[in-house]
Parts: C-alpha cells; structure tokens; sequence
C-alpha cells in the first residue's frame, strides 16, 4: 500500500483592518466627549463699573501703600527696593497704622508678568488688604 503525503497549506493570520478607520473615529469621538477641559483661572479682580456719579478721590500719604515694579523687574515699596517676600510683613504694619490704606500695585508695561503676579500674591497673603488698584506705567511716565 502506498501512502500518500497529505500536503498542508499553512494560511497565514490576517488581521481584519477594513472597520479600523471606523473603531479609530469611535475612539476619537469617545474620548472627545468625556474630556474634561481645565479652564484658566486667572486673578480674581472685582472690577466696579464706571458711573458718572463716581468721586475721584486723590490718596496720598498714609492711606496709599504704593508698590511699583520697574521694567527690570525690580520691586519698590515707596521708593525702597524690597524683595516681594517682605510686601506682607512690610503691608501689615500700615494697615495697623492705618486700616483704611489701599494697595496700590504700579506696574511697568516691560515688566515681567510674572513679577506683577508674584506681587499680587503677596498682597492677597494680608487678608486685611481688600482695597487693591493696579496701574500700569508707561515708558512716558
């Protein structure tokens, strides 16, 4: 008897890929929806509107605790340069004197951002201090 060899054909494995455009979008489209997207918080700053009936009050002396910031980047407190870590200490012994004192923040256009934000920090760090301007100054200033 004679036997006879069976040939085999080995198939190789094939890996649909036509619904694959379709399961990519469907990814897409899932992970789109449940995003949760941060939103910027920024600085919380409570603008008043601008009313005719608004006084201008020109502050001077005691009640102005004027902070200003140079192109440089530099910070003052009246017209001494200080490190903004000491704006709270320095802040709160003028309120002591006097509490009815507003925070004046003056900064240069060329100034760093972050400079402004690194003092305005230091500011919110008195929680007495709830009267607060900002300013800029401009070069002709």
């Amino acid at each position: 008897m004679m036997r006879f060899r069976r040939q085999i054909e080995v198939q190789e494995a094939e890996i649909p890929t036509a619904s694959m455009a379709d399961i990519s979008f469907l990814l897409i489209v899932f992970f789109m929806a449940t995003a949760v997207f941060a939103r910027d918080k920024g600085l919380k700053l409570a603008v008043t509107p601008k009313s005719d009936t608004a006084k201008v009050v020109k502050l001077t002396g005691k009640k102005l605790f004027k902070i200003s910031i140079n192109d440089a980047g530099q910070v003052f407190v009246g017209d001494e340069p200080v490190d903004p870590a000491q704006i709270p200490d320095l802040l709160q012994q003028r309120l002591e004197e006097e509490p009815e004192a507003v925070v004046l923040i003056r900064t240069h256009v060329n100034a760093p951002y972050g400079k402004m934000i690194e003092v305005f920090d230091q500011v919110r760090n008195v929680p007495e201090a709830n009267r607060v301007a900002v300013k800029a100054i401009r070069p002709e200033e």
